[in-house]
């Protein structure tokens, strides 16, 4: 037979694959919301980090000026601080001891043409100083009138041009207090000032990434914190879902949701906190840089952006949907795996090898295709936003070459606007990245709010009627259960009255419903039709918790947690004594073969007991049963792996333990069944008599010929 892996997703695309949904990004932020002092604080870092980089890349236009340009970085200065003050541009000053200048421009309303300046008028600097230094001073000036010597283009005569001082805009303001700042350049060589600036340079970026590590951490431990909490909120809410859920739903599928879709959301929070609003951040604080310099570079942006937002949005649904199949398919492979270590020796006996190995591979080839196509969506996106960045940055290129050209845009504007330029594709290509990753955990989302969205267990906790231990008695009504999915009823018309301090035996066939009545008491199931009584109380109205206090389960597969015995005897109560511990394992009659193992009580047993033997798992699970002491007791018989000897011990400590208690025996064996007070018989769901094993015997052929095979036949095992 060749294995083949059933679909993990037979469902339709739904609009949900469309978009990044508002309820998703919603659910996020509804995650990181009790962690937001971190975040808003990692935030902050992060705006300061984006500032002070941005800073960083507005000091590669100073780097230039000192050296592609004779003026210098202080001469500039002076030039722009100049113009801003009398609205004028002058000509950069080609060596440092010329005393005149040319105005190459007059703008509009500005003082400068009030006075009558024009383009190509010459400004001379008075006598024995040079026009840098007549710059320098003008600059600094604090006269509301500055007196300017201005000999006309058209004419050699020089005249007296009174000027008033105007109002520094900000950014001219910076600049003159960051021309405090530099040493005099005329005292140094360009080199030196060179190196003044670069460690001015490594001191900024320093501080840069000094303050993106912290937003990095703190963000990292808010949505740490957040996904710890929501794996705790998943925990107790699966804990507390209707047992009918996971009859419905693979056990591996919902294990993959704690980690793999948990995962995937931390990946994409991560993103959505850091990437996600950091490179926009930056994007626009290098757009404003770039404004600043020439506000024409936005004509690069409106090339690429909307490429770029159609890219994402078509890629974002392909993402979502092949994500949410491996995340599927994850659990599948969980399931898979599980399964086939757990029960390595039947796999063994049956010479199962190779098939396992091509199931497990069939389930992996699936895998393999959804991780192909979401890595080739990945692979994607990134070079073709690069391509068009090129392209952007090429026709950008050429534009700023051309004006160079021209004299409208000195050399070292230009290469500090490249730089920019460079700088602000950089994040336009990792908003890539960042979109398939949030995309990616959209999936998660889904699928773990998908669990907390299903109801859980009605009246759990003091929402009911607190239950106390029985004095009368439970009935069962004209009680009928089908499982889920299930064509024909587990049970059928069940009447049945249980007395308090009564032991009943419960026998049939396999598969007659002995184990699903009994699984009605504590309410792991409700019945569809029908109701049962517990001193008169409804169950449906009762406390869950109340009720399962009263109940001592034995399940027919004995079950082990990892751990040690003194924790799986005491489980799920806390501060118990270890003498306690250790009557409850005598009475068991587990306490000879725990103190052989090395450690006895302490012991490590590994996963699900895997050091215990069959028949000491059994014992175990029955010291659990006796340690929890309550009035109640089920025990779905679990001694088929017990020698004959600890069989009778057991009986006997049974017996005792039953004395004073309601007792419910799914029985197997002719020895168990020997000692209840009343035997019901049951076949198809129903029950068909009861009464004491003689009378039974006599008269009713199904228990006679049960007692004949397989009771019989289970008591000389």
């Amino acid at each position: 037979m060749k294995p083949e892996l059933l679909s993990v997703d037979n469902q339709k695309p739904t609009s949900s694959d469309s978009a990044f949904r508002y309820a998703e990004l919603r659910r996020l932020f509804a995650l990181i919301w009790p962690f937001r002092r971190s975040v808003l604080l990692g935030l902050l870092a992060t705006l300061i980090y984006i500032s002070l980089h941005t800073f960083s890349l507005a000091a590669a236009f100073p780097v230039f000026k000192v050296l592609l340009e004779k003026e210098g970085l202080d001469g500039w200065i002076d030039r722009t601080v100049v113009g801003a003050r009398f609205g004028i541009d002058v000509a950069p000053i080609a060596q440092a001891d010329t005393t005149e200048i040319v105005i190459t421009h007059v703008r509009g309303g500005s003082v400068a043409e009030v006075a009558g300046l024009k383009p190509l008028d010459v400004w001379q600097a008075p006598d024995s100083m040079s026009i840098a230094d007549c710059l320098h001073d003008t600059a600094l000036t604090d006269q509301a009138i500055t007196t300017f010597s201005i000999r006309p283009s058209q004419t050699s005569d020089i005249r007296a041009v009174p000027l008033s001082s105007g109002v520094l805009d900000w950014q001219t303001e910076v600049l003159l207090r960051g021309r405090g700042l530099l040493p005099d350049q005329a005292a140094q060589s360009p080199l030196d000032l060179l190196k003044y600036i670069l460690v001015a340079l490594i001191v900024i970026v320093v501080l840069a990434n000094v303050f993106r590590y912290f937003g990095e951490v703190c963000i990292a431990s808010a949505v740490l914190r957040a996904m710890m909490s929501l794996r705790a909120t998943l925990y107790a809410h699966t804990l507390h879902l209707p047992v009918n859920y996971f009859s419905q739903q693979s056990t591996s599928d919902t294990v993959t949701r704690f980690i793999q879709d948990i995962q995937e959301v931390q990946r994409g929070m991560l993103t959505l906190f850091g990437k996600f609003i950091r490179e926009p951040l930056r994007a626009m604080f290098i757009l404003a840089l770039a404004f600043v310099f020439d506000w024409r570079i936005t004509l690069t942006m409106v090339v690429v952006a909307p490429m770029t937002v159609l890219i994402f949005w078509s890629v974002g649904r392909s993402v979502k949907k092949a994500n949410r199949k491996l995340l599927q398919a994850y659990g599948k492979m969980i399931g898979a795996l599980t399964t086939c270590f757990q029960n390595l020796r039947v796999v063994k006996a049956y010479t199962a090898e190779d098939y396992e190995h091509e199931r497990l591979r069939t389930v992996d080839r699936y895998m393999f295709r959804q991780q192909l196509k979401l890595a080739k969506l990945q692979a994607f996106t990134s070079p073709m936003i690069e391509t068009l960045a090129v392209i952007a940055a090429s026709f950008a290129t050429v534009w700023l070459a051309s004006r160079v050209v021209s004299q409208d845009l000195d050399t070292s504007r230009f290469a500090a606007l490249g730089i920019i330029l460079a700088s602000l594709f950089d994040p336009l290509r990792k908003l890539t990245d960042v979109y398939v990753r949030v995309q990616r955990s959209t999936a998660g989302v889904e699928r773990i709010f998908h669990i907390l969205h299903q109801p859980r267990e009605s009246h759990f906790g003091d929402t009911g009627v607190p239950v106390k231990p029985l004095t009368r008695a439970i009935e069962f009504a004209e009680v009928s259960y089908t499982y889920p999915g299930a064509e024909q009823p587990a049970l059928r018309n069940i009447n049945l009255t249980v007395a308090q301090g009564e032991t009943l035996a419960l026998v049939g066939p396999n598969g007659c419903g002995k184990t699903t009545l009994v699984s009605l008491i504590p309410r792991f199931f409700d019945p569809d039709i029908g109701k049962i009584l517990y001193d008169g109380l409804d169950l449906r109205d009762a406390s869950l918790k109340t009720l399962r206090k009263q109940v001592s389960l034995v399940t027919q597969e004995a079950i082990v947690f990892e751990g040690t015995p003194l924790e799986n005897i005491s489980y799920g109560i806390t501060g118990s004594s270890i003498e306690r511990v250790e009557e409850a394992a005598q009475r068991a009659h587990a306490d000879e073969f725990i103190r052989r193992i090395p450690g006895a009580y302490k012991a490590s047993l590994g996963e699900r007991g895997t050091t215990l033997s069959g028949g000491q798992r059994q014992r175990l699970a029955i010291a659990r049963a006796i340690f929890s002491n309550a009035p109640l007791l089920i025990f779905d018989e679990a001694t088929s792996q017990i020698d004959a000897e600890s069989e009778l011990d057991i009986q006997t400590a049974l017996q005792e333990y039953a004395q004073g208690r309601t007792t419910i025996i799914i029985a197997h064996r002719l020895s168990t069944i020997q000692f209840a007070t009343r035997i019901v018989v049951m076949d198809d769901g129903r029950i068909i008599d009861s009464g004491t094993h003689k009378a039974l015997f006599d008269r009713c052929s199904l228990y006679r010929i049960l007692c004949e095979t397989q009771l019989v036949s289970s008591s000389t095992d």
